[in-house]
C-alpha cells in the first residue's frame, strides 16, 4: 500500500530513478488449471483477428506484416500466436518466410492458474551485440534487488483484510491520547475532528507506522473545490529553511488542494476519498478533512526509500490493542527526507506518490466500506488500479513526465540486468530476485489504460459483479473489447512489449499509443525507445517453470530468409512470434 521507491546508481547522473515496489514472483509446483486459455473473438472493427486454439501458428495482427500464417512482408512489425489447448507440452513448428535481417522475439504467456515446466530452449541466439550492451548498461538501468519493509507488508495486509476483523470485533473508544492546543483531551469524535478544530500554527501528535509519536505543526490548510478541508502537518523538528520550507510547504498543498489538482483529479475519475459509512468503528464520515503528515520516516539522512503510505487503521476510532495507535484522521504520510533532500525530482515523486496513495485511500472507502469487505482488491489489483492513476494524472502533476513510461516500463524492461518478465501477474511479494511487480503490474496496467482508454479504468474501480479481482478484471476487459480476457491481453501486452513492435508500426492491439479523454493526457510509449536512452536486458538462462499469468521472451537476432524452429510450448501457454 505503501510506495517505496529507491535510487538506481545513476539516478545522479540521468535523473532515472526507477520506481521500485514489490515484487510477484512464480511460485513452485505446477498446475495445469486454465484461466481462460481460449481464443479471442473480437468484431472485425477492432482490427484484431480471431486466433484458432489449435496449437498451431497463425497471423494474430491485422494491416500489418504477417501477410499469411508463414509470411512476413519484408518490412515494419508481424505477429504470430500459436495457443496451446492440450493438457500436454507440445512441439510447435514455426516457419516464417521474407526475412532480410529482422529479429525474431518468441515470447511464451503462461495463460493457466499454476506454473508450468519450461522446457530446455536455446538462448545462444539471445547474446547480440545489443543485448550484451544491455547487460553491461544494467547497473545504470534498473533499482537494485532489495526487499520490502515489514511495515509496508503489515500496511498492506491491514488495508486489504485486517481492518475487517477489528471492524466486527469492535472495542470500547478510548480517549485520545493527541496534544490539544485547545481541544479538551475528553472532546467527543466528532467535535475532536470536526474541520474548525484546528488552527495554523497548533501542535498535534500523529503516530508514524512504526507507533512511534510524532509532534507535528499545522502548517497551512486549504480548501478543495468540494469544500473539503486538507490540513498539511510538519513533523515539528522538520520544519525550517534547509528542511520542510515554506516553498515546499506551499507546493504540496497546492498541487493537491487547488482545483484542478491532484484531489480533484481523483474525485473525478473515482468519487468522494471518504465520506457516510455504517461503520460504527470508523470515524465521522461528515466533513472529515484530509490530513497530509509529512514526518522523517526513517532519520536515514537519505531521500527516497518509502516515500509515503496510507494505513486503513487510522479511519478508525481509538481503542484497545493496535487501535490505540489510530491517528483518527483520514491521511497520507509522506517522508519529509525525500522532500529536502531529493530537489526537484523528489518532490516530483513525492507528488505522484499523493495520487497513487490517495487512490488507495479511495479504494478503502469506494470498495471496502462502501461495497463490503469482501469486495477489497487483492493486493495485486491495488496496487496495479493505483498505478493506474498515476499513468492518468502524473503529466498534470508534473509535465513532460509519466509514471508509468518513464519509470516502470524502463524498469520492467532493465529490472537487475535480465528484465522483469517471469512474474505472476496475480502473485504479489516484494523485490525479487528475478522479477519486480510494480514494474509488470504498472506496466500492464499503463497498457489497458491506453488499449481501452478512462472509462475502462473507471468500470474497473467501480465493479461490483464480482469479488474475485480476476473474475472482476476479466469483466472489465471483456466489456471494453469483445472477447478478451485477462490472459489474452497479457500475452498481447508481453508480445508488444518484448516484441519491441515499435509505436510507428500502429498495428492494432500491440502498441502503446498515445490518449487524450476527460481532461487526461496519456503520452505514447514506444518500446523501442525507451526514457532517458535505456536499453532494455534479456534473460541469460531458462526458467525451470513459467510463472502463472508470467511471460518469457527469447530473441533470435538478424535473422534473414526463412527463419525456422520447432518451439515446445508448455501447457495453457501460448507462443506469440514477433518480427520487426
Amino acid at each position: 500500500m505503501g510506495s517505496q521507491r529507491k535510487t538506481s546508481i545513476a539516478a545522479s547522473v540521468a535523473s532515472l530513478t526507477l520506481a521500485a515496489a514489490l515484487t510477484a514472483c512464480g511460485g513452485g509446483g505446477s498446475g495445469s488449471t486454465a484461466v481462460s486459455n481460449t481464443a479471442k473473438s473480437t468484431p472485425a472493427s477492432s482490427g484484431m483477428p480471431t486466433i484458432a486454439a489449435d496449437g498451431k501458428l497463425h497471423a494474430a495482427c491485422e494491416a500489418c506484416s504477417a501477410t499469411d500464417d508463414a509470411t512476413y512482408a519484408g518490412s515494419g512489425a508481424g505477429i504470430w500466436q500459436a495457443i496451446n489447448p492440450n493438457a500436454s507440452a507440445i512441439d510447435v513448428p514455426v516457419s516464417i518466410k521474407g526475412l532480410s535481417g529482422q529479429n525474431v522475439t518468441l515470447v511464451f504467456t503462461n495463460e493457466s492458474a499454476g506454473t508450468q515446466a519450461m522446457s530446455s530452449i536455446a538462448l545462444s541466439a539471445n547474446m547480440s551485440a545489443s543485448v550484451m550492451r544491455a547487460q553491461s548498461q544494467a547497473t545504470a538501468t534498473s533499482s537494485t534487488t532489495s526487499s520490502e519493509s515489514a511495515t509496508l507488508a503489515a500496511i498492506r495486509d491491514f488495508n486489504y483484510q485486517g481492518w475487517a476483523q477489528l471492524a466486527t470485533n469492535q472495542q470500547a473508544t478510548a480517549t485520545a491520547r493527541y496534544s490539544t492546543n485547545g481541544a479538551t483531551s475528553g472532546a467527543t469524535t466528532s467535535a475532536f475532528y470536526s474541520a474548525g478544530t484546528w488552527q495554523v500554527g497548533d501542535t498535534r501528535t500523529f503516530y508514524y507506522a512504526d507507533n512511534s509519536p510524532r509532534t507535528t505543526t499545522l502548517e497551512q490548510t486549504a480548501t478543495t473545490s468540494d469544500g473539503t478541508i486538507v490540513n498539511l502537518w510538519v513533523e515539528s523538528g522538520e520544519i525550517g529553511a534547509s528542511k520542510i520550507s515554506p516553498p515546499i510547504i506551499s507546493s504540496l498543498i497546492t498541487q493537491y488542494a487547488q482545483a484542478g489538482g491532484i484531489y480533484d483529479m481523483l474525485v473525478r475519475v473515482g468519487g468522494k476519498l471518504y465520506g457516510p459509512n455504517n461503520q460504527s468503528s470508523l470515524i465521522d464520515g461528515t466533513h472529515q478533512p484530509i490530513d497530509l503528515v509529512v514526518m522523517n520516516f526513517d532519520h536515514n539522512g537519505q531521500p527516497y526509500g518509502l516515500l509515503g503510505y496510507f494505513w486503513a487503521l487510522n479511519n478508525f476510532k481509538t481503542g484497545a490493542g493496535q487501535l490505540a495507535y489510530s491517528n483518527q484522521s483520514i491521511s497520507l504520510y509522506l517522508d519529509s527526507e525525500t522532500l529536502y533532500l531529493g530537489g526537484t525530482y523528489g518532490m516530483n515523486q513525492m507528488l505522484t506518490t499523493m495520487a497513487h496513495e490517495s487512490m488507495h485511500m479511495q479504494n478503502f472507502y469506494r470498495r471496502s466500506v462502501q461495497m463490503g469487505a469482501q469486495y477489497a482488491f487483492e493486493p495485486w489489483l491495488e496496487e496495479m488500479t493505483a498505478m493506474m492513476m498515476e499513468d492518468w494524472v502524473s503529466g498534470a502533476i508534473v509535465p513532460g513526465y509519466n509514471a508509468i513510461r518513464d519509470a516502470r516500463f524502463v524498469t520492467y524492461m532493465t529490472y537487475g540486468g535480465h528484465g522483469s518478465y517471469n512474474c505472476g501477474l496475480t502473485t504479489w511479494t516484494p523485490y525479487g530476485t528475478d522479477c519486480e511487480t510494480y514494474a509488470v503490474n504498472g506496466s500492464f496496467g499503463g497498457f489497458m489504460n491506453r488499449q481501452f482508454g478512462l472509462s475502462f479504468y473507471q468500470s474497473l474501480l467501480t465493479n461490483k459483479n464480482h469479488t474475485a479481482s480476476i473474475d472482476i478484471l476479466n469483466e472489465v476487459i471483456g466489456n471494453a473489447r469483445a472477447g478478451a480476457t485477462v490472459p489474452s491481453t497479457l500475452r498481447d501486452f508481453a508480445a508488444a512489449a518484448s516484441g519491441l513492435v515499435p509505436l510507428s508500426s500502429n498495428v492494432t492491439g500491440f502498441t502503446f499509443p498515445a490518449r487524450s479523454e476527460g481532461g487526461f493526457a496519456l503520452p505514447a510509449i514506444d518500446p523501442t525507445s525507451l526514457y532517458n536512452g535505456a536499453t532494455r536486458a534479456l534473460p541469460t538462462s531458462v526458467p525451470a517453470t513459467l510463472a502463472a499469468l508470467g511471460t518469457f521472451p527469447v530473441v533470435r537476432s538478424r535473422v534473414s530468409g526463412t527463419y525456422s524452429e520447432t518451439v515446445r510450448v508448455p501447457v495453457g501457454t501460448t507462443l506469440s512470434v514477433v518480427v520487426d
